[in-house]
């Protein structure tokens, strides 16, 4: 039986799999179930067909089902990282001008 998920931003076909089926592994398996490529960037589709997950993964996939556990490796959203700063990091006649 196959269920349709919808994608959270910064969601990849991994994050899918794990939330989905409890198994990274099966990556593999949803991405030719929906004529993709492993790497493909999921922000042009929304939903995917995903096949049922084993059993034995029932507490990961259960664990995973709130949207607030859902793993998304991909979104960088809201992190931005600062420049390093200080002595170590600057450039001559870039950030350190020699006078």
């Amino acid at each position: 039986m196959m269920k349709v998920v919808k994608i959270l931003a910064g969601q990849t076909i991994a994050d899918i799999a794990v939330q989905e089926l409890g198994d990274a592994d099966r990556s593999m398996e949803i991405a030719d179930l929906n004529g993709l490529g492993l790497t493909d960037d999921l922000s042009t589709v929304s939903t995917l067909l995903v096949p049922d997950y084993e059993v034995s993964r029932r507490n990961i996939v259960n664990l995973f089902r709130d949207p607030a556990n859902a793993p998304a490796s991909n979104d960088v959203s809201g992190e931005t990282v600062a420049p390093l700063e200080g002595i170590g990091y600057w450039g001559i006649e870039n950030d350190f001008i020699v006078q």
